[in-house]
């Protein structure tokens, strides 16, 4: 039968639209029931449609002593089930691992009469600006929405021009272009996939105003050479290390080289939480104050219905931020976890070279978000991963300027031809604290046999 409010043929009837639950056949079985001695269907969803006349209970699956075991997620792939065994992102344990901080915060949350830009906010603003060194840090609702917020703070806008890698996640390039800004692509480092710094600086012209480098996958860009380069032009530098809280580049905190960083929040990053939410870094007391305003809809601190500005709706809440609280203390120990599979990842892979080929090694001090080989052949490799129960991602299959979304900058393919090389071969291998022992070197003889197979 068809879900509830869903167009749906009756048995020997014409389609029509119904609504709520179809009356069942008098030749219906009774509605199953749990077998002895396991518990009843849990309230919520099972629950509920339990309690409905003429429907089943959801089948439930029971391990030792009765405890709902989680099913494995099934994958068709060339006509037959695969049971996942690898996932890319497992979420119910990491669900699991911070289920009762969640209850917990939820609870103060809502007995605290306080939902959004409140005490927990506030204390997340200083832990970060403590953590990092920075003398502001101010709060917004996701990593896009801080790139958004400090881009407008900066005073960019049409006429302007930020050059920014041809290889990177959307948001880099189109809150430039949302400004009313140019989006200058450059090239990026094969061996990195990060921003070239010499074809940053080539795409500088006299209408420039700012650099906008991304840290991207397990890597770091040379935000050294950036700062200089902004230095001799008399540009912004703003570091785009959403997935780099917690790591260090030349001794300083990523997020600090330039004139302000910002971070993401979003659950698959590192320092992720549970839902979107992101995070503005800076010394300049002016452009955090205009920071703060621009997130709320252009309001200083302290006049509600007063608008200096005009703003964005874009405030972190205090769900997101109390449990931000409970997990920054824990941050190091999830980002040693991650360096870890990565460094198994780098000794299981290197000999695959050059069919396969590594990130750059040396992992300390880096937040490894996704670790992300070059591979030739890599839609048969996804094949015969996910044949064998692991999942794996493309990070990204399209280079930004070749995006329909920027189709307005005229560019070409061959334009970057680094950026397009790496759409191409690009291929993101499982990693997260949540990985079982020995599923990173499962990973690793399951690519070492698609390579040497025949061999």
């Amino acid at each position: 039968m068809r879900p509830p409010g869903r167009a749906g043929r009756l048995p020997g009837g014409p389609r029509r639209r119904h609504r709520g639950v179809l009356p069942a056949p008098a030749d219906r079985a009774a509605p199953a029931r749990p077998a002895a001695g396991l518990p009843p269907p849990r309230p919520g969803l099972r629950g509920r449609r339990a309690a409905r006349p003429g429907t089943a209970p959801l089948p439930r699956p029971h391990g030792p002593a009765g405890r709902p075991r989680r099913r494995p997620r099934p994958r068709l792939l060339r006509s037959r089930i695969v049971t996942t065994v690898i996932p890319y992102f497992d979420w119910p344990a990491r669900s699991a691992d911070w289920a009762d901080d969640l209850v917990e915060v939820f609870q103060e949350v809502a007995e605290s009469d306080e939902f959004i830009l409140k005490s927990r906010v506030e204390r997340l603003e200083a832990e970060i600006a403590e953590r990092t060194g920075a003398a502001h840090a101010v709060a917004v609702a996701s990593g896009t929405g801080a790139l958004t917020v400090i881009l407008a703070a900066l005073g960019l806008g049409e006429g302007d021009e930020v050059v920014t890698p041809a290889f990177s996640f959307v948001s880099t390039a189109s809150t430039v272009a949302l400004r009313g800004a140019r989006p200058v692509f450059a090239d990026v480092e094969y061996e990195t996939c990060l921003l070239d710094p010499a074809a940053a600086e080539a795409a500088v012209t006299e209408r420039t105003r700012a650099l906008l480098p991304a840290y991207l996958f397990s890597g770091s860009p040379k935000m050294g050479a950036f700062a200089d380069i902004a230095a001799r032009h008399s540009l912004h530098l703003v570091e785009d290390s959403a997935i780099a809280l917690g790591a260090e580049v030349d001794g300083k905190p990523a997020g600090r080289h330039g004139h302000a960083g910002v971070y993401s929040f979003f659950p698959a990053k590192p320092a992720g939480g549970i839902g979107d939410a992101g995070m503005i870094v800076t010394d300049d007391p002016g452009l955090a104050r205009t920071a703060r305003m621009l997130r709320n809809h252009g309001q200083p601190a302290g006049k509600r219905f007063y608008h200096e500005l005009l703003g964005f709706n874009s405030r972190m809440d205090e769900l997101t931020a109390g449990f931000l609280l409970r997990k920054l203390p824990h941050l190091d120990r999830l980002l040693e976890r991650r360096r870890e599979i990565a460094a198994v990842y780098e000794e299981g892979l290197r000999p695959l070279a050059p069919a396969l080929l590594p990130p750059p090694g040396g992992f300390e001090g880096r937040s490894v978000y996704t670790y992300v080989v070059r591979a030739q052949q890599r839609e048969e490799l996804r094949a015969h991963l996910a044949g064998q129960g692991i999942e794996t991602a493309v990070y990204y299959p399209r280079p930004l300027h070749l995006q329909p979304a920027f189709a307005h900058l005229g560019h070409r393919p061959g334009d970057f031809p680094v950026a397009e090389q790496l759409s191409r071969e690009a291929l993101a291998l499982p990693l997260h604290p949540d990985m079982a022992p020995g599923a990173a070197e499962r990973v690793v003889a399951a690519v070492t046999r698609f390579y040497t197979a025949g061999k």
